[in-house]
């Protein structure tokens, strides 16, 4: 039984970016249980792991050197939603089958990223240095606003904006885009069209919240305002317990709440129908 289950904790996604400590106490916990219960607790391991993935640099991250600048690139795959935050504190959703290239410190006058794939953007603002995307055959400026590119490989690249000011351009020319404005390029002519932006924030964004920093008592707010449910607290102090990392949406409220008190050794009970209490 052991090596079955050593073999399923070695198979489940995103353990290699975790903390140690918390690496450990997944692994006694797998052991404690029985073989009818494997399946049930592979399921929950992996919904646990969702959070943190933002506490260790590795798994799918490498540097490398060009120019004699540090450039990072990050690679996602199937089922695979990632939010990064960049040097200048830029926050980063990626969808799957992306790929971002940027340098490790934003040096000189701009702020260059190369992107393959689709991901929304949060950019900071800062006057001073521009943020450039390079994705393909389009070039996206701005200076803090949020957005979304969509440049995979063989596809109609498309620019969408939530807020702020885009410009986008091609070798032909180039459009300012606004809030719910969009920008498609069009093959036969070579050249950038605005239109109407179907979409002010993708579903892919949404499956995944960024709670880093958050108390666990702000994070319970924020569910609150998609799921019905209400949480007690044995102790007011559990209420200001700092939550590091991102959590996926993909699951139930129960599961949510459960990963939750997983990362900080909390306890998450049902007293009733949609009512919960946290304790030790």
């Amino acid at each position: 039984m052991k090596s079955e289950m050593k073999k399923q904790w070695d198979d489940i996604p995103l353990k290699g970016m975790l903390p140690q400590d918390l690496k450990l106490r997944m692994w006694k916990n797998i052991r404690k249980v029985t073989i009818a219960k494997t399946k049930n607790v592979y399921r929950w391991m992996t919904a646990a792991s969702v959070i943190l993935v933002m506490t260790a640099i590795g798994y799918q991250f490498f540097n490398r050197t060009v120019n004699m600048q540090h450039i990072v690139v990050m690679q996602t795959f199937d089922n695979d939603i990632r939010l990064v935050r960049l040097p200048d504190g830029s926050r980063v959703w990626l969808n799957e089958g992306t790929k971002i290239e940027y340098p490790e410190n934003f040096d000189g006058s701009t702020r260059n990223i190369v992107l393959t794939g689709e991901a929304f953007f949060e950019v900071e603002k800062d006057s001073s240095k521009p943020f450039i995307i390079s994705s393909g055959l389009i070039k996206t400026t701005v200076l803090g606003t949020s957005f979304n590119v969509k440049a995979y490989n063989g596809t109609v690249p498309l620019v969408e904006v939530r807020t702020g000011k885009v410009k986008v351009e091609n070798k032909n020319g180039s459009i300012f885009l606004v809030r719910g404005d969009a920008a498609v390029y069009m093959p036969t002519s070579e050249t950038l069209v605005r239109k109407k932006a179907e979409k002010l924030e993708p579903d892919y964004k949404k499956e995944l919240l960024d709670v880093d920093g958050l108390t666990l008592e702000d994070v319970v707010t924020l569910l609150q305002k998609d799921y019905d449910f209400s949480v007690e607290y044995s102790t007011k102090d559990l209420k200001k317990l700092k939550i590091k990392g991102t959590l996926g949406t993909k699951q139930g409220i129960t599961e949510m709440l459960n990963t939750l008190a997983f990362a900080l050794n909390l306890k998450v009970t049902e007293t009733a129908n949609h009512r919960y209490m946290l304790s030790k």
